[in-house]
């Protein structure tokens, strides 16, 4: 096993905001590079969906917000940043025009997750981003298109090879005009294969570079009916180092909107570490139906979606109740704690030699 995968299963499991105390233990137990250490720190943060200060505002970590190499952009604030992976900083902001996600029903979204939110966790945190089919098919036209020239280029030069084995050689004159047109053959074979080329080109320039030419996206107002996918993501924090825990909820939902059907997975971590280590991992992920028919359109249309997640979440924190009260606060946490004498107090193990010599005065009495 490499030093990389490593690292990346032991961050897997580092517990919430104790990132630098894992790191500073590797560093000297593996020989990780520099570059294999950013690409794995890049997967962690957008799995733990961690979050950053974006000119004072927090801003969430995602997959979905990750454009290429270190860069990223905030759907909310219409910004791309460069991250820095280690110290979790944003550098070299910049403000660009609506990405094609930027669209009306991803802010509806967004302002009724947001409320739900700041409302029931600490240090919550939230994003929506959109996926828009339209861009999707205009890809796969172009891609199409190319193949058909390729295609018709190939079979010019099956018919020019077929012709230059069939033509006679019965004098002068006529290997002369062979030569002619095996000439404009030639030429007309030039021209075939440019043609793809340049179409290739020109899909080239049809796609800009969200990060060196932020201002060249398409800041056209998205359709509803353009969009596919919708992604929301939500985390809560709560880091009380001093008192030795910590703990974190994140949670991911995707809303197929071709099958209606709204995916969750909610992941939590707790730590707790004083005098030991404990850690809860728990996971779920939950499927619901959609109260809507298609994308939320109107602001009591996204309160009604964002209305079935909280519902689902409610179920999910019940559920962790119960089992909290009946299978790990009375049997797993209890068999994990030293038992007590039948006496039901401590033994000051200092003083054992006391307890030992008075079992012994007691069988001399006896």
């Amino acid at each position: 096993m490499s030093s990389a995968e490593i690292v990346r299963k032991i961050l897997k499991q580092s517990p919430p905001n104790e990132l630098k105390e894992v790191l500073e233990d590797l560093k000297v137990l593996t020989d990780i590079d520099q570059d294999d250490l950013n690409g794995c720190l890049k997967e962690f943060n957008e799995q733990q969906l961690n979050t950053i200060d974006l000119d004072g505002v927090r801003t969430l970590i995602t997959p979905q917000s990750h454009i290429n190499h270190d860069k990223y952009y905030d759907p909310k604030s219409s910004k791309v940043y460069k991250l820095n992976q280690l110290d979790l900083k944003a550098e070299n902001v910049e403000t660009v025009d609506q990405l094609n996600y930027q669209n009306h029903i991803r802010s509806l979204l967004e302002h009724a997750l947001d409320e739900y939110v700041e409302e029931f966790y600490s240090n919550g945190t939230a994003a929506v981003y959109t996926t828009v089919k339209c861009l999707d098919n205009m890809e796969q036209e172009q891609e199409q298109e190319l193949e058909k020239e390729q295609n018709q280029v190939e079979q010019t030069d099956e018919a020019v090879n077929e012709s230059g084995e069939k033509l006679p050689e019965e004098g002068d004159s006529e290997n002369e005009e062979n030569s002619e047109e095996q000439q404009d053959a030639g030429k007309t074979e030039q021209q075939e294969e440019s043609s793809p080329k340049e179409s290739q080109d020109k899909l080239e320039e049809a796609q800009p570079n969200p990060v060196d030419e932020p201002a060249a996206q398409n800041t056209q107002e998205t359709k509803s009916e353009d969009i596919s996918e919708i992604n929301l993501y939500y985390t809560g924090n709560k880091f009380n180092q001093s008192n030795y825990w910590s703990g974190k909820w994140r949670a991911r939902w995707v809303y197929d909107l071709t099958s209606d059907e709204i995916v969750g997975n909610i992941d939590i971590s707790i730590h707790y570490f004083e005098n030991g280590n404990v850690q809860l991992q728990a996971s779920h992920a939950p499927k619901i139906k959609s109260p809507l028919q298609g994308p939320p359109t109107t602001p009591e249309e996204a309160k009604k979606l964002v209305k079935a997640i909280i519902e689902s979440d409610r179920q999910y924190q019940a559920h962790l109740n119960v089992l909290y009260q009946d299978k790990l606060s009375e049997k797993l946490f209890k068999s994990l704690r030293r038992a007590l004498p039948i006496t039901r107090e401590k033994i000051d193990w200092d003083k054992v030699v006391n307890y030992k010599l008075g079992s012994e005065l007691g069988k001399l009495n006896s």
